[in-house]
């Protein structure tokens, strides 16, 4: 019988028009966190918005109260994004101020591997959406996230979205940059997203094969598709589970919300044979 990880991405840059489920303010945020927490995700990954103009932001009073708030009801581990542009210092600066305060230090620090197409794609209308955006980690960019975390005390999460960024990784471990075990999240893309590898048995196999000899733990998600068809070949393989509506909004498949899914991925689990994983069985696997 496993311990099963569940982590849940809540909101990410996803627009309410989508889903109405998908949280803005930070009141939102960490009620939805807690929720989703309770609900069977140990891990809460999370954006900020100006409370205004709902437009995505990374300010750190936001981050702080979300953090507070979320941690005054439940013990899920949380982490929360970083922008797309700017300089590596920049783009972690929240990182750093968070973590000067035990209330607000993020659990987990974190690094994207590499760079990365994120075109949309409507195959109904043969439209690509966002054919300018290349998000761009250079091997200098990801090095200063991974020494920085490692400064703050930072276990960081790694973010694979295509084989290239699991190379870049392995780099590191070998550097001595990163330490066993790894936190590996495994990108797949989906119908809407159509980079890196989709989500599938042969997929999975080619970045196990990677990865042997390491210790890791990894998880498995879906962009731009639904990853709950996914749970039971990710946890047979030895695998934890990522959902949430950054991932997928569901905008034509139910309008779920983050709770839901999370029931519906501890279901599965279950089903299986094994346990979820909570927020303490949690931070000791990933040993955070």
């Amino acid at each position: 019988m496993a311990k099963v990880m569940i982590e849940a991405a809540i909101n990410g840059n996803a627009a309410k028009k989508l889903n109405p489920h998908i949280a803005y303010s930070p009141a939102e945020i960490a009620d939805d966190a807690i929720a989703t927490c309770r609900a069977g995700a140990a891990i809460i990954h999370f954006h900020v918005r100006d409370t205004a103009t709902g437009k995505w932001v990374h300010d750190v009073p936001y981050y702080a109260e979300v953090f507070r708030r979320s941690r005054a009801a439940c013990k899920a581990l949380l982490w929360p994004t970083f922008p797309l542009a700017g300089s590596a210092a920049e783009r972690f600066s929240h990182f750093v101020e968070l973590a000067k305060d035990p209330a607000t230090r993020p659990d987990f620090g974190a690094g994207d591997m590499g760079s990365v197409n994120l075109a949309g794609y409507d195959a109904a209308a043969k439209k690509i959406h966002g054919e300018d955006l290349v998000y761009q980690n250079s091997y200098t960019t990801i090095r200063y996230f991974l020494e920085t975390s490692r400064e703050l005390g930072l276990r960081p999460t790694l973010q694979i979205f295509d084989p290239s960024f699991l190379r870049a990784a392995l780099i590191f471990l070998d550097q001595g940059v990163l330490s066993e075990p790894l936190t590996v999240k495994f990108y797949f893309g989906g119908p809407e997203l159509p980079f890196g590898l989709p989500p599938t048995l042969k997929s999975l196999e080619a970045y196990l094969d990677m990865i042997k000899g390491v210790r890791v733990n990894w998880f498995a998600a879906t962009l731009g598709g639904d990853n709950l068809p996914m749970v039971p070949l990710i946890v047979s393989l030895g695998g934890h589970v990522r959902i949430g509506l950054e991932d997928f909004q569901y905008a034509r498949a139910g309008q779920l919300s983050n709770p839901q899914l999370a029931e519906r991925a501890a279901a599965a689990i279950r089903a299986m044979g094994h346990e979820v994983a909570t927020p303490d069985e949690s931070r000791a696997l990933l040993e955070v």
